[in-house]
């Protein structure tokens, strides 16, 4: 039967459980391919797919604390804290050729051929830790129960007033994560004003597969570019972390070139803070915000 002869509640909750069908397959075919493959792309979309499950959850259950939900939403973030050095490591290979590329000084070449082996070396061990704990992350499990929690709790009227409870408790947490951060600064604070708008946009992009609203879809795209800017300098920082790792024994006259990378690194690290740190001052006096 198709969503012609339905009443907008039978459709609501025809959709809502199609919608976790689809993310709870694509959890199981991202899982195999990364274990069969170890494709940085499979990474990518299983992390993402296991923040829109997140939402899923939350939707279903934020009204009751559910203990159920919870222990499902615990493992969904272990699942993807459990590929975030994967993905940091190749974040960071990424950024060290871009920097490579455009350094002219051999010294200073020599020092990011270095930082290259030692960043290959951490994203091999990520890569071993990840497949040591893959079957211990119970993937056909936690896609069953997900699916049993979604038909079991998808009441059109709780999906409607809960979706509109995440929206909010969202929106009130990244508010108050930049609040935080303008008013007390920090690296910290800043890394959760990312994480926090991260939330807040796949709370937005999931309301807009059954509540559609133009105006909020640009909101959605606003928040991914604030997400982005955060985001490239919580990458430079980490490169910092590596640079500072590698060379932190080094003497000058045995690798001239370290001091320069290390400098190099911290100004644009620094650079890109400032420039995170105006672009929220500015953000909230937009229209968006």
């Amino acid at each position: 039967m198709d969503n012609q002869g339905l009443n907008p509640d039978q459709k609501l909750r025809k959709d809502f459980l199609r919608y976790a069908r689809k993310r709870t397959r694509r959890l199981k075919r991202t899982f195999n391919d990364i274990v069969e493959t170890s494709q940085s792309e499979a990474v990518h979309d299983f992390r993402k797919t296991t923040r829109d499950l997140q939402t899923v959850v939350d939707v279903c259950a934020i009204d009751s604390g559910f203990r159920r939900a919870k222990k499902l939403r615990r493992r969904l973030q272990k699942c993807r804290h459990a590929l975030s050095g994967w993905r940091d490591g190749d974040v960071m290979l990424r950024e060290i050729k871009r920097a490579k590329r455009k350094e002219k000084k051999r010294e200073t070449r020599q020092c990011w051929i270095r930082l290259t082996e030692k960043a290959e070396k951490s994203r091999r061990r990520s890569i071993k830790k990840f497949f040591q704990v893959s079957a211990s992350l119970r993937m056909p499990a936690t896609a069953s129960q997900i699916r049993s929690l979604v038909k079991k709790r998808a009441q059109p009227d709780r999906v409607t007033a809960n979706l509109r409870l995440l929206l909010q408790k969202c929106w009130n947490r990244w508010n108050g994560t930049v609040d935080r951060y303008l008013t007390d600064g920090g690296a910290e604070n800043l890394h959760d004003v990312r994480i926090k708008a991260k939330s807040l946009r796949y709370a937005i992009e999931f309301s807009q597969q059954f509540y559609a609203d133009r105006k909020l879809g640009h909101e959605s795209e606003w928040l991914k570019t604030i997400q982005d800017q955060v985001g490239a300098w919580h990458d430079e920082v980490m490169l910092g972390q590596q640079a500072l790792r590698s060379f932190s024994q080094s003497h000058p006259t045995h690798e001239p070139g370290a001091l320069k990378l290390i400098r190099d690194i911290k100004e644009k690290e620094l650079a890109m803070a400032e420039s995170a740190h105006s672009f929220l001052i500015s953000a909230r006096k937009t229209v968006h915000y």
